[in-house]
């Protein structure tokens, strides 16, 4: 009688975790950023490691930023596992040996996607800076 009972609890168990795994998958859909159809204008500042800027002007039909970024010239492309990789922007590469890379963000925040998943819309302004240490706070 107990291992009926027990079998039940975790059914029941199991069901409640698919129901709530299946609404958390459901409003990720509802709630993700779409991307902008058409013709837009974005402004990605490259902040290199000497502290200097430089300002790319981008016209693009691209609806995520890792393609405006390859079709502006604005970084190499190099694709990874998981879709483009910044390893070069506006000419100076990252040491990954020295724990250098590349920092996204958008108005002064951090991008919580990939370049080749953040849709983009006109007017928008980004930042690639150039960054040493794997430490940080999101």
């Amino acid at each position: 009688m107990e291992a009926k009972k027990s079998k039940k609890g975790t059914l029941i168990a199991l069901a409640v975790l698919a129901a709530v795994l299946i609404g958390c998958l459901a409003l990720y859909f509802a709630m993700k950023p779409a991307p902008q159809a058409g013709g837009k204008s974005i402004v990605v500042e490259v902040v290199h490691g000497d502290g200097t800027s430089r300002e790319f002007k981008l016209s693009t039909e691209a609806e995520y930023l890792g393609g405006a970024l390859v079709e502006g010239k604005v970084v190499e492309d190099n694709q990874g596992d998981y879709g483009l990789y910044i390893l070069t922007a506006d000419g100076e590469t990252a040491d990954e040996g020295k724990q250098e890379w590349w920092c996204v963000t958008k108005g002064g925040e951090t991008v919580m996607l990939g370049a080749d998943q953040q849709p983009i819309a006109d007017g928008e302004h980004y930042e690639l800076t150039f960054t040493v240490g794997y430490d940080f706070d999101v």
